[in-house]
């Protein structure tokens, strides 16, 4: 076979070649149209309309609701009370921006004492304390009642595996100004601003005895600090203690 023959058949081949890959590329985007996940159409790998796949909207069948484990009102002042509820996402990767709550408390009659309504940033996969401190009450609260609606869950940054603050260790004071001071790091090199924190402290049968409520202007990167929750009551030495970041799982 002579040079130009060759050259004949590497020219086909190479032709050849060239015509494949238009006909797989078109092909493909006939078959996988890439996904805008704005267009109101199930399209690409999305698994949902504009949602799933990737999409940082997910899809109602891949997400579970945010839910209430207890809630609890603790007696603070002679008609003043602390509410607390333990909610929980159970969601590895995914959050709402925010979830809606709405507290109603019920004395032993049944007939309404109050509402309040909020909202509250969604820690990835965990469970964390929505608190309202404060709240003046007619009557004893005999049943406190607290719901969550979240919306739309979406993609997060934060992954559980990897939590961007840490809570070192705590140390609880008994006084007539009880206090709890707890040991937190921010372990990415990134700056956290008005970050919220939550404590729960509980007595040997994990009744709930008080909680408390700080925001942390800032923490610089990789800093640990020293944060403190004060009660102006006293009352007994916790058994167990919860200190909750509410870290905001699309801040970073």
């Amino acid at each position: 076979m002579n040079w130009a023959t060759k050259r004949k058949i590497i020219y086909a081949v190479s032709f050849f070649i060239f015509l494949t890959a238009v006909f797989v590329y078109e092909a493909r985007n006939i078959l996988f149209p890439s996904p805008t996940c704005f267009d109101q159409k199930q399209n690409g790998f999305e698994t949902g309309i504009d949602c799933g796949g990737v999409c940082s909207l997910r899809c109602t069948n891949q997400i579970n609701k945010i839910s209430v484990t207890w809630a609890r009102a603790i007696k603070t002042g002679a008609s003043t009370y602390d509410l607390v509820a333990m909610f929980t996402n159970k969601n590895l990767n995914s959050s709402p921006n925010k979830s809606d709550y709405l507290f109603t408390i019920y004395n032993k009659k049944g007939n309404m004492l109050d509402q309040i309504k909020g909202n509250t940033v969604v820690p990835v996969n965990s469970d964390f304390p929505v608190i309202i401190q404060n709240v003046p009450l007619k009557d004893f609260p005999y049943q406190v009642v607290a719901t969550a609606s979240s919306g739309n869950f979406y993609l997060t940054n934060e992954l559980p595996s990897d939590p961007t603050i840490k809570v070192l260790g705590t140390n609880f004071e008994k006084g007539d100004i009880s206090r709890l001071y707890a040991n937190i790091q921010n372990t990415k090199l990134v700056v956290l601003n008005n970050v919220p924190f939550r404590a729960v402290l509980f007595d040997e049968n994990r009744n709930t005895i008080a909680v408390g409520e700080t925001i942390i202007d800032r923490l610089d990167k990789e800093e640990q600090k020293q944060i403190v929750f004060t009660w102006h009551n006293s009352f007994p030495p916790p058994t167990f203690i919860r200190v909750y970041p509410i870290m905001d799982p699309f801040s970073n």
